[in-house]
C-alpha cells in the first residue's frame, strides 16, 4: 500500500498534498491515504503522527510517499533516525521535491545512500542560511562577523551529532567532510581533536 504523508514545514508556499497526489498519479502509485500530520516539523518525528505510520499503520513492501525532507525531520540527523526506522520496517519513502526514492537497499550500497543524504543535506543548509539571513535583515542587523570577532566554537561544534552519525554507519571520512562541507584534513583535525579518531585512522591520517 501507498501513503501520503506531509507536516507543516519551511515549504509554506507548497500545496505539499496536491504534489504528492500528482506525483503518485505519475509513477502509478495508487495512494490508500494523504496524512496531514497535526504537529510540525518542529516537533521530533517521534512524537508526530509519521512515528505511527512507520510502525503501526503500514507493513513491509508499502511506500510512503512525501513532498520534501522538511516534512519529515528538522535536520539530516533526524532523518536518518527516520531512515534507519524505515529500513527496519522494510518501506520505501519517495521525495517529490527531489524526484528521489529511498529504499531499504539504498542502506547497503554506500554511494546511493551517500548521494541521497548529501543531496538532501544541501537542501537543509540552504534552508538554513536563507532564514539566518531574513532574520538578520528584519531585525535590521549586518550581514556577516563583525570585524575581529572570532568563532567562540569549533566550525564543525554544530555537525558533531551527524558526524558520530556517519561515522557509525561506517561513510569514509572524505565522504563525511563532503556532507558537512569542509576540507578533509579539517575534518580529520576536528575528530582528532575531540578524540573521535580510532587508532587506525590515527595512524592513516
Amino acid at each position: 500500500m501507498n501513503y501520503g504523508y506531509f507536516s507543516a514545514c519551511d515549504d509554506d508556499q507548497i500545496d505539499a498534498k496536491k504534489e504528492i497526489e500528482a506525483y503518485a498519479k505519475k509513477q502509478n502509485l495508487r495512494l490508500e491515504m494523504c496524512i496531514e500530520d497535526e504537529h510540525p516539523n518542529k516537533i521530533h518525528w517521534e512524537k508526530r503522527q509519521l512515528l505511527d505510520l512507520i510502525t503501526t499503520t503500514t507493513k513491509k513492501g508499502d511506500a510512503i510517499v512525501t513532498y520534501g525532507a522538511g516534512n519529515i525531520a528538522r535536520s539530516t540527523l533526524q532523518l536518518l533516525e527516520v531512515f534507519e526506522a524505515l529500513e527496519e520496517k522494510g518501506l520505501t519513502l519517495h521525495f517529490v521535491k527531489y524526484n528521489e526514492v529511498f529504499t531499504p537497499e539504498k542502506t547497503t550500497n554506500t554511494l546511493e545512500f551517500l548521494q541521497l543524504v548529501q543531496y538532501i543535506e544541501g537542501d537543509f543548509v540552504a534552508k538554513r542560511t536563507t532564514d539566518a539571513l531574513a532574520r538578520r535583515r528584519a531585525a535590521g542587523l549586518p550581514l556577516g562577523r563583525p570585524k575581529g570577532r572570532k568563532n567562540k566554537s569549533r566550525k564543525l561544534d554544530k555537525h558533531k551529532a551527524e558526524i558520530k552519525k556517519y561515522l557509525s554507519l561506517n561513510i569514509s571520512k572524505a565522504s563525511i567532510a563532503k556532507l558537512v562541507g569542509c576540507h578533509a584534513q579539517t575534518l580529520y583535525n576536528y575528530l582528532d581533536d575531540k578524540n573521535l579518531l580510532s587508532e587506525d585512522d590515527k595512524a592513516e591520517a
